[in-house]
């Protein structure tokens, strides 16, 4: 395996840890963070979502 080929794995890794482990904080905490098109959301753990401030 080429180094670029081993960075790549890496960052795969990375990515399905992240997703796991922001699936399993959305269900105990309340989470801040902007979406794509730049609204700010407030996540509560029992789904209900928020915004906070809409993108300008």
């Amino acid at each position: 395996m080429t180094p670029l080929e081993q960075i790549v794995e890496k960052q795969r890794q990375l990515q399905l840890q992240f997703a796991v482990w922001m699936a399993a904080k959305k269900r105990q905490e309340v989470l801040t963070f902007r979406r794509a098109n730049g609204d700010l959301v407030e996540h509560h753990p029992d789904g209900t979502e928020k915004v906070v401030q809409y993108a300008e």
